[in-house]
């Protein structure tokens, strides 16, 4: 079982920078849209409300996000979110939460067997894009 909340969509907790965007001097033009919309929000939440303002809120800013997951559930996310092919913000979540339940439940945390705590790699997550693309590619020219 898994329940979840989140809070409304906002601007007040920051934003990540992608990681990248400096090293091809896209830095300053994403810190400046990302401060428009920021801007554009405070304007909109004033006078229309929270949420109807969160739709202005570009996904680089931070949410808290709440959730309370029984042992099997667990097991599933971890073992599903650890991959190599995953996101790195989600994958680092999901590790550092079974890191936390092995400390408290080690003997139960044990039986997951596929959850993968190890470095990530960026390639990896390209190559899997890569493979879905040459997927799609094959259906567009009719191969099966």
């Amino acid at each position: 079982m898994l329940t979840q909340d989140r809070q409304v969509l906002g601007s007040g907790l920051g934003y990540d920078l992608p990681p990248g965007l400096a090293d091809l001097g896209m830095d300053g033009r994403f810190r400046e849209a990302v401060e428009a919309a920021a801007a554009a929000h405070a304007r909109l939440e004033r006078d229309a409300g929270p949420a109807l303002a969160q739709y202005l809120v570009p996904l680089s800013f931070r949410v808290r996000w709440y959730f309370k997951a029984n042992l099997r559930e667990v097991y599933h996310l971890c073992e599903l979110r650890t991959t190599p092919q995953g996101h790195p913000d989600y994958r680092w979540v999901a590790q550092e939460m079974f890191r936390r339940v092995s400390e408290v439940h080690p003997r139960l945390a044990s039986y997951a067997r596929f959850v993968d705590l190890g470095p990530g790699d960026e390639l990896e997550r390209r190559k899997s894009e890569q493979k879905l693309d040459e997927k799609l590619s094959a259906l567009d020219r009719g191969v099966r």
